[in-house]
């Protein structure tokens, strides 16, 4: 069927859509309009234009404003469309008629209303909603010319609105956010580096208020040389083409206040991608800089003081260096003269020549200085200038505003007076004045170090000149004699020196040891110093390496299991070589067991660790490799054996022993290390104890490849069980009131044996021959406990004594003391218990309980 076309003489055209259509299906003869082909030709006019719009329109007419919208309109209507079509307003919008009527009076009275997001609470679904719109209310005239409707253009802007509120919501946290970190400086700027952003905690960290940075260049925080430099423009362009531009160094204030900043530059973007300009982050690390400046300070001193020979150079380089880590102006150190009354400059910063020369003797009433030195403790003085003391007279005409100085103080005595001085700030903070204190401690304790070493000296060279002297029969004896003899005529020569060093050697390890006991006398305490017992251990180790390589050397063999042993010394190997040496350790399978002294054992491989450090300058790669069942081939010379032997291999990545060197290097005292910087008895300890072990070491090495020393040491039976790790028991026989008979030929030897027994709560009788030591005991013992005798003496030895005691009183302990002998060394202390010397008095203690309990 054909639709009818629109009646032309209506105002519903036909491209008026939905709402054009219904208004022609409306039975307009009830309707207060009436027919629409008699109404007036305004209206006729203003509801033909809506309809046919494709743009959001109404109309209102008459006096009870009969609505009339299009199409575009009622998308925003909700449940309202269609049944209000040329209806009342009023019937429409009764929710919002309030807002609504004074906009129409308005209009009716003649204007126009144009309003922009005006927001309703329209009831388009069933609830009232806020909705937000822009619209244009105009006047619509009859042809009389009196206002006779409204003409509405409308557009809804609610999604636009709460989109806005959204980012104005978004932009209000992320302020709030940003402005919350005050510990940070957030700057936002354009391409061109002008501010547009400054959040709160840049107005803290650097002084200037947004107001006064916006539309300032980012320049303005840079530092002078750093603006010079073109730094920002560096900046914002390694942010432009890397994407971050990070920077640590010095920044402005306001004030002109100078501060360690770190920053971070990154581009700044729009949602969409737009590179619109750039974020810079800074965050004051001022404290922390100063306080890494200070430690490494601290550091510096600790290992110049310390080692120092002329610790005032030390510390005037160090304050030089660090004097804006540390906030002074001047600094003044002072050694107390010989009279003590008197300071005498030794070095100073930022102080006159004019003064320093009024200081180079000072009396103690002038200086500040010697405020300190007169009461040996601190001085803090705040805001110099306003004090009247008259004692700071001389710090307030120098300009001095805050001062801080410290006594450097021995053990017994006042070495000096270390002080520091600002001429423009009014105090020293906490962690400065901590620094100070710690500084002047270094000092203090570097002084009493040269004191300590200059009172050794006189000591030393007693104990040097004899090792120079049998070094120089040792040398001639091996410059005479080929190489077999020589080594022979080694092992004498240096079991002579062990023996009289290793009696001198005790004395010096009991005096260390009196020295720590509480009923010293004053007197005596001033006369031993701590640093004897370095020297005394050293001096065994000396003794111990020289007989070793002898095969004079006393040995404790046992039952060994090579490879548990060279785990357990594996934390000392990774220590003695130091951390740029990486260790790998293969080990064979099974047990790998040996017949052989554990401790020689372990200082022998220590040796070659030692050794192969310093072939690789203390960095590189050592290989130890362990097997047993071996074979052992000629070296230097003599025969090889089937064996079987167990081998320890140790292989560095060092840089090989020349050819002419390697016949030579188990010699004692040879070594191609700089003066000082080796004994060169390690190999040959390595060497004698292989060697008295019944085994060898060999060593292959080329120029630049590195070198590899092999141990060889017998192999032990496979039923052999290395001994289990015993706790020694607990406790010492120490005042039992026990009777101890002590044989000893040197008088120095026995008269502190005697006394360091009698401390440690035993009755002694001392005897110097094992003849008298027999005639004493007579048949019975004469009430003796335990005997305790040298070994070496003139006339009857001590193993000839135990020999004979062990005839006549089986039941009475022999405790055996010796440094050196060859009849030890070759049968050992046959079941007796043995005391090596040097020994101290708490080894002579254990040892006596052990000889007793045996």
């Amino acid at each position: 069927m054909n639709r009818q076309a629109p009646d032309p003489r209506l105002p519903f055209p036909a491209t008026g859509g939905e709402c054009a259509a219904i208004l022609r299906a409306i039975d307009w003869s009830t309707h207060p309009l009436g027919d629409p082909a008699t109404w007036p030709e305004p209206l006729k006019t203003a509801v033909r234009t809506t309809l046919s719009s494709r743009f959001a329109m109404m109309v209102h007419w008459g006096p009870d404003l009969l609505t009339f919208y299009n199409d575009a309109y009622a998308v925003s209507l909700g449940n309202k469309h269609p049944g209000h079509l040329g209806q009342p307003a009023r019937d429409w919008w009764p929710e919002m008629w309030d807002q609504l009527t004074p906009i129409f009076n308005q209009v009716l009275a003649g204007e126009t209303v144009y309003v922009e997001d005006a927001c309703y609470t329209p009831d388009r679904d069933g609830a009232p909603k806020e909705a937000w719109f822009t619209h244009c209310h105009s006047p619509l005239w009859d042809e009389g010319g009196e206002v006779a409707g409204i003409f509405l253009i409308v557009t809804e802007t609610t999604a636009r609105v709460l989109a806005e509120r959204e980012r104005q919501v978004d932009e209000a946290r992320n302020r709030q956010i940003v402005d919350s970190a005050s510990d940070f400086a957030i700057i936002a700027t354009d391409l061109d580096g002008k501010v547009t952003r400054w959040n709160a905690g840049a107005e803290r960290v650097l002084g200037w208020s947004e107001a006064e940075m916006c539309g300032s260049t980012v320049e303005r925080i840079f530092t002078p040389e750093d603006r010079a430099i073109g730094r920002a423009d560096h900046e914002m362009g390694r942010a432009r083409e890397q994407g971050w531009g990070n920077d640590e160094r010095w920044h402005l204030k306001k004030s002109g206040e100078r501060f360690w900043a770190q920053g971070e530059m990154t581009p700044l973007c729009t949602e969409a991608g737009e590179f619109v300009g750039y974020v810079k982050v800074l965050r004051d690390r001022t404290e922390e800089r100063l306080r890494e400046q200070r430690l490494s300070l601290l550091a510096q001193a600790s290992a110049g003081l310390l080692s120092s020979a002329d610790p005032g150079a030390v510390i005037e380089s160090i304050l030089r260096a660090g004097a804006e880590a540390m906030g002074i102006d001047q600094s003044y150190g002072y050694v107390l003269t010989n009279d003590c009354e008197h300071l005498r400059l030794t070095h100073s910063i930022g102080v006159s020549e004019e003064l320093q020369a009024a200081l180079q003797h000072a009396p103690l009433d002038q200086p500040l200085c010697g405020i300190v030195a007169a009461t040996r403790e601190p001085l803090v003085i705040e805001d110099l200038q306003a004090t009247l003391d008259t004692r700071y007279a001389i710090g307030r005409e120098n300009g001095i505003t805050a001062f801080a100085g410290f006594p450097i103080l021995g053990r017994d005595r006042l070495f000096g007076v270390i002080s520091f001085a600002s001429l423009s700030r009014p105090r020293f903070d906490q962690e400065a004045l901590t620094f100070f204190a710690t500084l002047a401690r270094f000092l203090s304790i570097s002084r009493e170090r040269l004191d300590r070493e200059a009172a050794l000296s006189d000591f030393a060279k007693e104990l040097e000149s004899r090792v120079e002297a049998r070094t120089r029969e040792l040398m001639v004896s091996e410059e005479a004699l080929r190489h077999t003899q020589k080594i022979e005529a080694v092992g004498q020569l240096t079991g002579g020196v062990a023996h009289d060093f290793n009696n001198l050697l005790t004395v010096i390890r009991g005096s260390v040891d009196l020295l720590r006991r509480d009923n010293l006398t004053p007197e005596r305490r001033a006369r031993y110093i701590d640093a004897i017992g370095d020297t005394a251990d050293r001096a065994a180790r000396l003794t111990s390496q020289l007989l070793a390589f002898a095969r004079r050397q006393a040995l404790k063999p046992e039952v060994l299991d090579v490879g548990e042993r060279i785990h357990r010394i594996m934390d000392m190997l990774d220590t003695v070589t130091g951390s740029q040496v990486s260790i790998t350790c293969h080990g064979a399978e099974g047990h790998c067991l040996v017949r052989a002294d554990a401790s020689q054992f372990e200082t022998a491989l220590v040796n070659m660790a030692v050794n192969a450090r310093d072939a690789m300058n203390g960095a590189g790669a050592l290989t130890i490799s362990l097997d047993c069942g071996r074979s052992m081939p000629p070296i230097r010379g003599h025969g090889g054996g089937p064996g079987p032997f167990v081998t320890v291999e140790l292989v560095d990545t060092g840089e090989g022993i020349q050819p002419e060197d390697l016949e030579r290097i188990f010699e004692p005292f040879f070594t191609t290390k700089e003066v000082g910087k080796g004994t060169g008895l390690g190999l040959s300890q390595v060497f004698g104890f292989a060697k008295q072990s019944g085994g060898d070491v060999d060593v292959r090495s080329r120029s630049g490849e590195g070198t590899a020393f092999t141990l060889y040491l017998p192999q032990a039976e496979a039923g052999a069980v290395p001994p289990h790790d015993v706790e020694e028991s607990h406790g010492t026989l120490e005042g039992l009131d026990l009777c101890v008979l002590v044989v000893e030929d040197n008088v120095d030897v026995g008269r502190f044996s005697t006394q360091a027994l009698a401390d440690l709560g035993f009755r002694t009788v001392w005897v110097a021959s094992a003849e008298e030591a027999l005639e004493k005991l007579g048949e019975n013992g004469a009430g003796f406990d335990v005997v305790f005798t040298d070994v070496v003496m003139p006339g009857m030895g001590g193993i000839e004594l135990a020999k004979r005691l062990s005839d006549t009183h089986p039941d009475m302990p022999v405790l055996l003391a010796s440094g050196y002998s060859h009849v030890l060394s070759q049968h050992g202390a046959h079941g007796h218990e043995l005391l090596q010397k040097p020994y101290s008095a708490e080894q002579l203690s254990k040892a006596l309980t052990r000889a007793v309990r045996l």
